[in-house]
């Protein structure tokens, strides 16, 4: 008859534990690192490409090459999630999740340049996104977080058939959506379609 032996529980050395994963988030953050470098320098190039060929997978919904958008409308979606539909011009409406609809909102709320030089809303700096994505919470984003929204809003853009340069980007000054402000504004809701 076999005895029950209580069996001993295994030893973990928790410091060593700890230190590997240190090293292993380290490292995986150095490779997220140069996937959003990677991800940046891809989008850039098919800037330069779109613009160089004269048939281009995104058309945009008007003749003019680079985009303004004069009229935005921006309905909630009625579940009450922070969803959102977006039509430009009048154009087809296109659907924005929570957060994707947060940041829209925030880069196409910019502030308009006050000397009047510039008709388009202004610049919203990757830390400035960033805070506002913080708000009130010590949930911590990172530039790279900025980087991949950006990118999905332009997809966004691009499958509703908008041109996916109406999201500008600026190394230095950070990213708008490109739209002036003044002639007729944020359209009104109107009912949604659903």
């Amino acid at each position: 008859m076999v005895s029950d032996v209580p069996a001993a529980a295994p030893r973990i050395n928790v410091e060593a534990s700890i230190r590997d994963l240190r090293h292993e988030l380290r490292l995986m953050l150095g490779s997220l690192d140069t996937l959003t470098a990677r991800l940046e320098r891809m989008d850039r190039e098919l800037e330069i490409l779109e613009g160089a060929r004269s048939v281009r997978a995104c058309k945009p919904s008007g003749p003019e090459r680079f985009r303004v958008a004069y009229n935005l409308e921006i309905l909630p979606c009625a579940d009450g999630s922070g969803s959102i539909q977006v039509a430009i011009d009048g154009g087809r409406r296109f659907y924005l999740g929570p957060r994707l609809a947060e940041v829209f909102q925030f880069i196409a709320s910019g502030e308009k340049d006050p000397a009047g030089a510039d008709p388009l809303v202004g610049w919203r700096s990757k830390e400035e996104i960033i805070r506002f994505l913080q708000g009130p919470t010590d949930k911590q984003f990172r530039a790279d977080y900025v980087i991949g929204m950006v990118f999905l809003l332009r997809q966004a853009l691009c499958k509703a058939g908008y041109d996916r340069r109406l999201i500008q980007s600026n190394k230095l000054k950070g990213y708008r959506f490109a739209f002036k402000r003044g002639a007729r504004g944020l359209l009104p809701p109107s009912p949604p379609e659903w």
